[in-house]
């Protein structure tokens, strides 16, 4: 069974990304009050802010380029995507949260709109659950065909625990992505 090890290059990028996050919504809250609804109400819109925190994060503190749409961004991918990338050097494939990112956004955007978000409650949340794979177009059909698009399980509560269990459900397997790029690194 696969487990979410999280890695030391992981907990580096991540704590700054958060940070980031915390002082950014600071200045959004400074604009108008559309801005403020689009920011807390956008599921797409709070994902592409926490991508850009942890790219510059990434940037920043190790110096890596995180690019979403190379494939060593994505910290799983399955073992058909992997054959065919390392046969053909494409990238053409769905990058799926493994954790579907409606479920814990909502929690970061909740401790941002406190008067004093707390860094080290969002960059957990981001290190539990922000995580990506790279699966095949087909492999994604199997998910909608499960009902798993946007929940965790079908017919009963998720325990905040099986990280993959839309996967398992589906019967897709996932494995490391060898070319991941924040693996464990002891800087």
């Amino acid at each position: 069974m696969l487990k979410n090890n999280t890695t030391t290059a992981e907990k580096i990028v991540y704590k700054r990304a958060a940070e980031w996050l915390v002082r950014n919504y600071s200045a959004i809250k400074l604009m108008d009050p559309e801005s403020i609804h689009t920011f807390q109400s956008s599921t797409n819109f709070i994902q592409g802010f926490v991508y850009r925190c942890l790219r510059s994060a990434a940037k920043e503190t190790l110096d890596l380029n995180y690019n979403w749409n190379r494939i060593g961004v994505h910290k799983y991918i399955t073992p058909i995507s992997l054959e065919r990338y390392e046969s053909s050097k494409k990238t053409s494939y769905i990058k799926e949260h493994v954790v579907c990112k409606n479920i814990y956004f909502k929690d970061i955007i909740n401790e941002l709109k406190k008067e004093s978000p707390d860094e080290d409650t969002i960059g957990n949340r981001l290190l539990k659950y922000y995580f990506t794979a790279l699966i095949t177009k087909e492999e994604d059909k199997r998910l909608d065909e499960k009902g798993l698009r946007r929940v965790m399980c079908v017919n009963e509560e998720w325990d905040y625990e099986s990280l993959f269990i839309r996967y398992e459900t589906a019967g897709i397997e996932l494995v490391e992505n060898p070319y991941y790029v924040l693996k464990k690194q002891d800087r």
